[in-house]
């Protein structure tokens, strides 16, 4: 590994990655009403917890944070409320590089897609048969979640958090 490789790595380290996503994140999440279902025929809310993040060293450069969240959604649909209990993890990729005048670390964000979210969604009743029927539940929970999550890492605050000065690294690193 080379010099360069050493410091970012000592730098861009997935403590401080879980540090700042969290602060980012925080310990509740909600979005919503969102239109949902094909031609927007129902709305959707949802307000959730965010678990216990984790990070892991991917390689010198590369870092992973996995942000679990319990999401309680409401799908409405005429005059019926239909509860639906999300459980997900998504999975926030990050690569760190040196910055070309080596005075800073800038760390990137990989986009976030379908791929990167674990879902698992419980519904029940005739409301829920009729919530999975009418759409690709799990896809629109996902498609939602991603504009969620790609709005706070593109924030003016996440993106000061991505440039990583190195007088800076050198107190906490």
């Amino acid at each position: 590994m080379s010099d360069r490789d050493a410091l970012v790595a000592a730098i861009a380290t997935p403590e401080r990655a879980v540090r700042d996503i969290s602060g980012l994140i925080g310990d509740r999440v909600a979005f919503g009403p969102v239109a949902a279902g094909p031609g927007g025929m129902a709305s959707a809310t949802a307000v959730g917890v965010v678990g216990k993040l984790r990070g892991r060293q991917v390689d010198h450069a590369r870092t992973e944070v996995h942000v679990p969240v319990q999401l309680d959604v409401t799908v409405d649909i005429g005059a019926r409320a239909v509860p639906v209990d999300a459980r997900m993890t998504v999975r926030i990729g990050l690569e760190a590089c040196l910055a070309p005048d080596a005075d800073h670390v800038v760390v990137e964000v990989d986009e976030i897609g379908p791929g990167d979210i674990a879902l698992e969604t419980k519904t029940s009743g005739i409301g829920g048969v009729l919530v999975r029927r009418l759409g690709n539940l799990d896809a629109e929970i996902r498609h939602h979640v991603i504009g969620y999550v790609t709005e706070i890492l593109d924030s003016p605050e996440a993106r000061d958090l991505r440039r990583i000065d190195l007088d800076e690294a050198s107190d906490i690193a």
